[in-house]
């Protein structure tokens, strides 16, 4: 079984600190990059850290089924 995108094919999407969002699966379009995944969900990249299981990817970074997209606002005040 490959990582493919395919039918059924999805990303966990996780947005924290918990109560901004739910744990969504979205799914997958083949090709997909991580610029268009958070296009496609209304979330301005340069103002948000994102990481792909655990590590930071570059915005073109190619989407496979199954990975986790964490979501984490960058903090402001003083």
């Amino acid at each position: 079984m490959g990582t493919h995108s395919g039918i059924g094919a999805t990303v966990t999407v996780v947005t924290l600190p918990a109560w901004r969002g739910p744990t969504t699966e979205v799914p997958l379009i083949e090709g997909m990059t991580l610029d268009e995944l958070l296009d496609s969900l209304c979330i301005p990249g340069d103002t948000e850290a994102i990481m792909v299981n655990g590590g930071y990817e570059k915005p073109d970074y190619r989407l496979q089924s199954g990975d986790r997209v964490v979501i984490i606002p960058f903090m402001s005040g003083g």
